[in-house]
């Protein structure tokens, strides 16, 4: 009988269990799917370099998210918001620091680095990976000047003003 691999939520949601659970997974870093065409162009017209094209998410990183600091000032996200994230990010809003891209819903935001390194069947790569998620404490942040916003059109001068 042949075992089917699971799938990207079932892979989050068992890291989350481990968490909960032990402390800590096991599991090692895994693919979420492909880097977003708008992620790339804007990438592209930037000069901003991707460590790959697929997106990656750790143990590591989904305990980072879980940590008991965040908890106790209210930032965690939602477990169901983390398994989501895969996918719900097609319909978030999309932003650049600088330094990371963000996903947002203006609720949460999840934090991608562009080119992380990371050490997959031990050996040392660049990838895309999520990095962290929280909640969102004033919705007016992404109204900073530091913060470029990703239009779907990334031609558009506003998505281009690095």
């Amino acid at each position: 009988m042949k075992t089917s691999q699971p799938s990207v939520e079932e892979l989050i949601n068992m890291v989350l269990t481990d968490i909960q659970q032990k402390g800590y997974s096991a599991i090692q870093p895994f693919d979420i799917g492909e880097v977003e065409q708008r992620m790339m162009e804007f990438a592209e017209v930037n000069g901003i370099t991707l460590g790959s094209d697929r997106l990656y998410m750790s143990a590591k990183q989904l305990q980072h998210c879980m940590r008991p600091s965040k908890d106790a000032k209210g930032l965690v996200v939602a477990p169901e918001e983390l398994i989501r994230f895969p996918k719900s990010r097609y319909q978030m809003e999309l932003y650049y620091d600088g330094e990371c891209f963000i996903y947002t819903d203006s609720l949460s935001k999840f934090i991608v680095h562009p080119n992380y390194k990371m050490k997959i069947s031990r050996e040392q790569v660049k990838l895309v990976n999520f990095i962290t998620a929280t909640k969102v404490k004033d919705p007016m942040e992404f109204t900073l000047p530091k913060y470029t916003k990703i239009k779907t059109d990334c031609s558009s001068e506003e998505s281009s003003r690095l």
